[in-house]
C-alpha cells in the first residue's frame, strides 16, 4: 500500500483514483487505506524518507510479494497511459530495493503498458 501511496503521488492524482485502483484488485479491497496514505505521506515527507520508506517496503516483503507490489505499482502509473521520468525512477528505485532484476522488471512495465491499453481500449489490434 505504501509503495503505491507514493506512485499516486507521483501520479499527481487524486485518492479517488487510487481507491478505483485498489477496488479492482480484491486483496488490496480492504486494506487501511487513509492510515497507509496518512503513515506515507508522513516518512516521505522526511530527509531521506523515500529511501526510508523503500527499505521499509523491501524488509517487509517475501520475493513473491515484492514482485506483485512491483506490479502492482507498474499497473497503476501505466494506467494513465504516459509514465513520467519521476514515475520511471521510483519504478527503478523500487525495483533496485525489492532486488527485481532489470530484464524482470522490463516484462512487468511491459505487461502493464498492455494491460492498461487494453483497458483504455488504445491497443494496437
Amino acid at each position: 500500500m505504501a509503495a503505491l501511496c507514493v506512485a499516486q503521488k507521483l501520479a499527481g492524482c487524486d485518492d479517488a483514483v487510487l481507491h478505483t485502483f485498489l477496488d479492482r484488485h480484491a486483496s488490496l479491497a480492504d486494506a487501511p487505506r487513509n492510515e497507509a496514505l496518512a503513515v506515507t505521506q508522513d516518512i516521505v515527507g522526511a530527509a531521506e524518507g523515500l529511501d526510508t520508506l523503500l527499505e521499509i517496503v523491501a524488509a517487509s516483503l517475501s520475493d513473491k510479494q515484492s514482485a506483485t507490489v512491483y506490479m502492482l505499482c507498474a499497473d497503476f502509473i501505466a494506467q494513465n497511459g504516459t509514465v513520467s521520468p519521476e514515475e520511471m525512477r521510483f519504478l527503478e528505485r523500487l525495483g533496485e530495493a525489492l532486488m527485481i532484476d532489470r530484464l524482470s522488471r522490463a516484462a512487468f512495465d511491459r505487461a502493464a503498458q498492455a494491460r492498461a491499453a487494453s483497458l483504455t481500449g488504445d491497443g494496437d489490434g
